[in-house]
């Protein structure tokens, strides 16, 4: 099956076929207008949600951990997007996590017919930052995996010279199984007619990249995403006005406190808490306004446990945690 009618059914099914609601897909008696929402959407998949360790996390036996051994459904993948275009049936990634495995067959095939292996199967990947769980699965676009021909790969200058001057990954460039698209911050990037970013720079740990966000700017709504930051305070941003300036925002919800680590220094780690964000956040987000979600969360992370006190006060004072498979239209 070609690649792109593989990926337009698959794209159909992650905006929910109508046939699914007992209602016939091609109706044009019943639901015209549904059928052309359908087609008209820009979708943001949430393909993962978890700091670069995973749930579980290797050799980790803390009660989240556990509980995802022994309940898969609590299993959580590393942070990651999709930006999926409906009418020009394209998929852009949003970092390239180790899990991309599992990740990219849950929008690029059922299962029951294999891609081809002289295809890209993405039409581009943005990445944010150099730490393992943001850049490591290009490694499956490689000479020893897909081979992939000269895929878009969307960075800044000193994330490029890091693939560049670093193997493994300068074979990919040396190779073209990756073609660099520096981009500059703050300068609007087009993916396709209808879907564009806007990077700019966030502090963090840049041992040897910088680090960036994005906007995601759709033709009706706007996302921000923030999955690293090392905390709202060192931003030369007004975080508050960010946040206020889109619709929805997905930010770093590594820890939820000071006191999930014992024994290590957080600020070190570099990351702001969820309670703190909260109440720096509390009175700009409304239904009406902007809609905010923690990702890119630690295995220690309380607010796993969605019977837990840390969630229950998280949805209590109007935030929430994005969850893997989750859906956005832009």
């Amino acid at each position: 099956m070609k690649r792109r009618a593989f990926l337009r059914n698959c794209l159909q099914n992650s905006a929910g076929l109508i046939s699914l609601t007992g209602i016939p897909l091609l109706s044009t008696t019943n639901v015209p207008s549904r059928k052309i929402q359908i087609k008209e959407k820009i979708t943001v998949k949430v393909l993962g949600t978890a700091q670069d360790g995973g749930v579980p996390q290797l050799g980790c036996d803390c009660p989240n951990c556990t509980r995802a051994r022994r309940e898969p459904r609590h299993k959580r993948l590393i942070a990651s997007l999709a930006l999926l275009e409906h009418v020009s049936h394209e998929a852009f990634l949003v970092d390239a996590s180790p899990d991309i495995r599992p990740q990219l067959e849950t929008i690029l095939q059922k299962g029951d017919s294999p891609l081809p292996a002289s295809k890209n199967p993405l039409d581009g990947i943005i990445l944010t930052h150099a730490h393992i769980g943001h850049y490591t699965g290009l490694m499956f676009f490689g000479y020893e995996a897909l081979s992939a021909q000269k895929l878009p790969v969307f960075c800044s200058e000193r994330m490029a010279a890091f693939l560049r001057d670093n193997g493994p990954w300068s074979q990919l460039v040396r190779l073209e199984n990756i073609r660099l698209r520096v981009f500059s911050e703050d300068r609007e990037i087009r993916l396709t007619p209808r879907i564009s970013f806007q990077p700019f720079l966030v502090p963090h740990r840049d041992e040897y990249s910088d680090t960036v966000g994005i906007k995601i700017i759709g033709p009706r709504k706007k996302m921000l995403y923030i999955p690293d930051i090392q905390n709202w305070q060192a931003w030369k941003r007004d975080v508050r006005k960010e946040i206020q300036s889109v619709d929805i925002a997905l930010l770093d919800g590594t820890f939820f406190s000071a006191a999930e680590l014992p024994g290590r220094d957080l600020s070190k780690i570099g990351h702001p808490f969820i309670r703190s964000s909260m109440d720096l956040f509390e009175d700009v987000i409304h239904p009406k306004k902007t809609q905010v979600y923690f990702t890119h969360l630690n295995h220690s992370n309380p607010a796993l446990d969605p019977e837990g006190p840390a969630y229950k006060e998280i949805e209590s004072r109007g935030f929430d945690l994005a969850t893997e498979g989750q859906e956005f239209t832009l």
